[in-house]
C-alpha cells in the first residue's frame, strides 16, 4: 500500500500540523505507520506526548549524592555558585553595551585604579575642562575588547535565534453561522514596530587619532574627541559617528595601526551625482537640473513626442492649395515645436517662426542645424523644396553660439 495520491496526502500532513502544531515530516512519519489515517495518527501523537511529559516530570527515585567532601558535622557542603548559575550563552562580537557591562569589574582591580585618576585639564585661568588623556582613553579601550575577546567563543546569543514562524500571517476573517456573524481579525504584526537590524563597525587606531570604518580622522590632540572615544568605553556613541539609528545594537570591531592617519580611496560606485538629460546638442538656460525620465520605446516616444509638444506661436501663413510639410522645431532650452510650412517658403522664415516662439533667442545669438550631419543652416534665401534633406520636412535644432 503506497497511500493516496499525493494531493490528498499533502492535504493531511497540513491538517495534522494545525492540529498538533509539529513539523511536516513528522506529520509524515505519524500518518505513513497508521496508512494515512488521520485519526489513528491523532491516537498515536497524544500517547507519544502524555510518555514524553511524563518521563520529563518523574522525581529520580535516588537522590544525587554530592560528589565533594562534607563539614565537620557530617553534612554536605553548600553548592557552589559555580555549578547553581547556568553560564550565559557566548556572543561573537562584544557590543558597546558588553564593553559597558565590565567597567564595574574592572574597578575591583587595583591595576585599574592608577589608571581612572589621569585627567587632564583645558582652559583658560579662571575656568577650565577636565578630560581624559585620549591615549589612555584608547589603552583601556583596546585592554577591555581583548578581555571580553576571550570569552565570545563564536556561539550566537539567545536574543540573535530567529522565532519560529508561523504557518499563517495576516489578517482573516471567521467563518459565520446562523446565530454567529463573520468577524474580521487584523493582523497582530501589522503595527508591530520593525527592530534595526545588528550592525558591525570598525574603530581604527592611528597614531594621530582614530577613525571608525572608512570615516575621517578624529584628532587625538582635540578635547572633544577625548570625549567621544570615554562614550564608546561606556557603551555609548554619538549616533553620527557610528551612522546609526537610536536604539540599534553595534558589534565594534577594533583594529590597530602604527601609522598615521591616510584617507583611503573613495570605493567606485557606478551612479552618483548629478547629470544632464539628453535632448539639446549644448544645454540652455533652465536645463541644469537633473531630469529623471522613463525609458520608452522608440516608436512609442516619437509618438508621445507628436502628441505632447506644444503647438507653439502661429506660424507663416500656409496656402493649403500649395504642398506642405512639417518641422519639428528643438530650442536651445529643450523645447519642442511643431509647424507646417509651405515647400516655397524659405529657411528665413524658419529662422522667423523660431525668433518669435523664444524669448530667449532675442538675448542671446543662435543659428540653425539640421540633425545629423550637423550642418548650420547659412543660406536663409534658401526655398524649403529645394533643399534634398528639407524635401519631405524634418527636424531644425536650435544651437547657442
Amino acid at each position: 500500500y503506497h497511500g493516496p495520491p499525493q494531493s490528498e496526502q499533502d492535504d493531511l500532513i497540513f491538517q495534522l500540523c494545525g492540529i498538533t502544531g509539529i513539523s511536516p515530516a513528522e506529520a509524515r512519519e505519524y500518518l505513513a505507520t497508521s496508512n494515512w489515517d488521520l485519526q489513528d495518527a491523532l491516537a498515536d501523537f497524544y500517547p507519544d506526548q502524555d510518555d514524553a511529559m511524563q518521563d520529563y516530570s518523574e522525581p529520580d527515585d535516588e537522590p544525587a549524592q554530592p560528589s565533594g567532601g562534607r563539614t565537620l558535622g557530617g553534612a554536605a557542603p553548600p553548592p557552589s555558585s559555580e555549578s547553581s548559575v547556568r553560564e550565559a550563552p557566548r556572543k561573537k562580537f562584544a557590543t558597546l553595551g558588553d564593553l559597558s557591562a565590565g567597567d564595574a569589574g574592572a574597578h575591583d582591580h587595583s591595576d585599574h585604579d592608577t589608571d581612572e585618576a589621569q585627567d587632564m585639564f583645558a582652559g583658560g585661568e579662571k575656568s577650565g575642562l577636565a578630560v581624559q588623556n585620549p591615549d589612555d582613553i584608547r589603552q583601556k579601550i583596546i585592554e577591555k575588547a581583548k578581555r571580553y575577546a576571550g570569552q565570545f567563543n563564536g556561539t550566537k546569543a539567545a536574543d540573535e535565534t530567529k522565532p519560529r514562524s508561523s504557518h499563517f500571517t495576516g489578517a482573516a476573517r471567521t467563518l459565520g453561522g446562523d446565530d454567529t456573524p463573520s468577524q474580521f481579525i487584523p493582523d497582530p504584526s501589522a503595527n508591530r514596530p520593525k527592530r534595526a537590524p545588528r550592525v558591525s563597525r570598525t574603530l581604527h587606531f592611528w597614531a594621530d587619532g582614530f577613525s571608525v570604518d572608512d570615516g575621517d580622522l578624529y584628532r587625538s590632540d582635540d578635547p572633544r574627541n577625548a570625549e567621544i572615544l570615554n562614550g564608546i568605553r561606556q557603551g555609548r556613541a554619538p549616533l553620527s559617528i557610528m551612522n546609526v539609528e537610536a536604539g540599534q545594537e553595534v558589534d565594534v570591531e577594533i583594529k590597530q595601526h602604527d601609522e598615521k592617519y591616510v584617507k583611503p580611496k573613495p570605493k567606485y560606485k557606478p551612479f552618483f551625482g548629478s547629470g544632464q538629460r539628453l535632448g539639446s546638442p549644448t544645454p540652455g538656460p533652465g536645463s541644469n537640473s537633473p531630469t529623471t525620465t522613463p525609458a520608452v520605446a522608440p516608436a512609442a516616444a516619437a509618438a508621445a513626442e507628436e502628441e505632447e509638444a506644444p503647438a507653439g506661436p502661429e506660424g507663416p501663413k500656409i496656402d493649403e492649395s500649395q504642398p506642405t510639410v512639417t518641422f519639428q522645431v528643438r530650442l536651445g532650452d529643450g523645447t519642442r515645436l511643431t509647424t507646417r510650412f509651405n515647400t516655397t517658403n524659405t529657411i528665413g522664415d524658419i529662422y522667423s517662426f523660431v525668433a518669435a516662439a523664444s524669448p530667449a533667442s532675442q538675448q542671446r545669438p543662435w543659428v540653425l542645424m539640421t540633425t545629423f550631419p550637423s550642418t548650420e543652416l547659412t543660406d536663409k534665401e534658401a526655398v524649403i523644396g529645394d533643399l534634398k534633406e528639407y524635401k519631405r520636412g524634418g527636424v531644425v535644432v536650435q544651437k547657442w553660439t
